[in-house]
């Protein structure tokens, strides 16, 4: 028989974990995604996907983003993206909130079409999968941060890391490039104060 001190733990572990997914529900996707620092991951792969990034400010709530795009390969069945965000604690550690693998075309379609959508109407290319092998120099580019499909997140600062992989013969993957970002989640309409940085 359950004794009386268990069972007060497992009613508040309960009320508590009904009351931070509420928090979590009201925060919904109401939130924007302000970037400050852009670079290289720490196995990088052969391949930069961004470049020579700089970033400056253009006004109180928007950034403008120089630098050289490039998918590393054709962008087809054969190439997956493993996108991985984690938060920052208050010890200064991240801890892992999302880490999925697609497809780069499932990727790119589910989460990131707006963007994709700018980058594509910025380098003269039609936003389709497959397609082939692409490189294109952003200069002065406003990009639309309209990320889609996401899961509610607390607020908070994140690193976030773009892995792209091809997919060999006997299901090897092969890292053409990571690419990773430091980034906090703001409330909506938020006024953004970042300075002018370059890639590390």
């Amino acid at each position: 028989m359950i004794s009386l001190s268990k069972l007060a733990l497992i009613v508040l572990y309960f009320i508590a974990d009904l009351y931070a997914l509420s928090i979590l529900g009201d925060l919904g996707t109401n939130y924007d995604v302000v970037f400050h620092k852009f670079g290289q991951c720490d196995k990088r792969g052969k391949v930069d996907f961004l470049s020579n990034v700089k970033v400056g400010k253009l006004n109180r709530t928007h950034m403008i983003y120089s630098g050289t795009l490039d998918t590393g390969a054709d962008v087809d069945d054969n190439l997956k993206v493993q996108a991985i965000a984690a938060i920052k604690s208050s010890n200064g550690r991240y801890s892992t909130v999302i880490d999925v693998k697609l497809k780069a075309c499932d990727m790119v379609m589910t989460f990131g079409r707006d963007i994709f959508q700018t980058l594509a109407d910025k380098c003269n290319e039609t936003l389709q999968c497959p397609k082939k092998r692409t490189q294109c120099d952003l200069k002065n580019f406003i990009i639309n941060f309209n990320l889609n499909n996401l899961p509610a997140l607390p607020y908070g600062d994140y690193r976030l890391e773009a892995v792209v992989l091809k997919v060999l013969p006997y299901a090897i993957e092969e890292r053409i490039s990571c690419f990773r970002s430091f980034a906090s989640i703001v409330k909506r309409q938020s006024i953004l104060h970042s300075k002018n940085k370059n890639i590390s």
